[in-house]
């Protein structure tokens, strides 16, 4: 039962990770189309991809925060 728990979150983090790099592409090329004649709303667009591209990273960024917090002592 455990293991099947294990496939299911790691196929979720997919699907989490794909629908993130997803949106931030979709973003990306919105903000683009945009630069010409909205600058105002094509930079909260790119800030908007920005944070959904780092979020696939959500994990990794996790574990080296509990890293570095156990390192110094705060756990």
């Amino acid at each position: 039962m455990k293991k099947n728990h294990s496939n299911i979150k790691k196929l979720s983090d997919y699907i989490m990770n794909f629908a993130f790099l997803y949106s931030s592409f979709i973003c990306f090329t919105t903000a683009a189309e945009k630069w010409d004649n909205q600058k105002f709303l094509a930079v909260i667009i790119l800030i908007c991809g920005s944070f959904s591209f780092i979020a696939i990273f959500r994990s990794q960024i996790a574990k080296l925060v509990y890293k570095i917090r156990k390192g110094k002592g705060y756990e």
